[in-house]
This record gives C-alpha cells, sequence and structure tokens, in this order.
C-alpha cells in the first residue's frame, strides 16, 4: 500500500479532515492535497516527542497554522486551534498527523491516526 492511500484512509474515515505521514527527518511523504507540512515543522515535531518544551512556549506549527500545544508523551502530541485540533502519533520511523475540524471529536480523529500507527508499528516502521 502507498503511502497516499493511508491518508486517504483516514480522510476517508470522515473524523480525520486532513492527514500526512512524515518521516521523522522531516521529510512528507504523503499528504492531504493542499495541505502543505515544511520540513521544519515536521522535524519540530518528531523531536517533541523526546522533549516538547518547544511546543509549550511556541505552540505547534502545521502548514503554518498555529496550535496551542495541549499534551503529549513519547508516543502522541495533541494541540488545539479552536473547533479544529491536531493528533500526532509516532512510529519508528514516521510520525502520523492528523487535522480534525467540528463537529468531529477529538477522541475520534485519535482513534483513526493512532490505528494507523499501530499498524505501521507491527510491520515495523
Amino acid at each position: 500500500m502507498s503511502w497516499n492511500t493511508y491518508v486517504e484512509n483516514l480522510e476517508n474515515t470522515n473524523n480525520v479532515a486532513k492527514a500526512a505521514i512524515c518521516g521523522q527527518d522531516g521529510s512528507t511523504w504523503a499528504c492531504s492535497q493542499g495541505w502543505n507540512i515544511s520540513p521544519q515543522e515536521a522535524q519540530t515535531l518528531a523531536a517533541a516527542f523526546k522533549d516538547s518544551s518547544v511546543l509549550v512556549e511556541k505552540g505547534m506549527f502545521v502548514g503554518g497554522e498555529r496550535f496551542v500545544y495541549l499534551s503529549g508523551d513519547d508516543e502522541v502530541l495533541r494541540g488545539r486551534k479552536g473547533q479544529t485540533g491536531l493528533h500526532v502519533s509516532k512510529t519508528k520511523s514516521a510520525i502520523i498527523i492528523g487535522f480534525y475540524q467540528d463537529p468531529t471529536q477529538p477522541s475520534q480523529c485519535a482513534k483513526e491516526v493512532d490505528n494507523v500507527a499501530e499498524y505501521l508499528k507491527s510491520q515495523n516502521l
């Protein structure tokens, strides 16, 4: 399955409005049409799984938009901006970014993104 297929499958759940899969080096492997995630944005998110202090201080930037950093750990990062938000999950070599908007609840987006992350982890990716 191509990386674009994973993004399309996330979008087709109707719980993820936009999605991206990026390498932990900042490279974009696949992304929703019209949503551009810079290498710097992806690198900052990947680094935040070890140290989230930059997100606490400056927020989460994805697609040129700033989201308030809500919480995270070494597997997941969460951010919000008004009625929209982000859920980011980490695998061995990638990060999966899901964007949701009202009426989708954060937990609905999280479930879909985490399912893809768990599958990729099971494939050692």
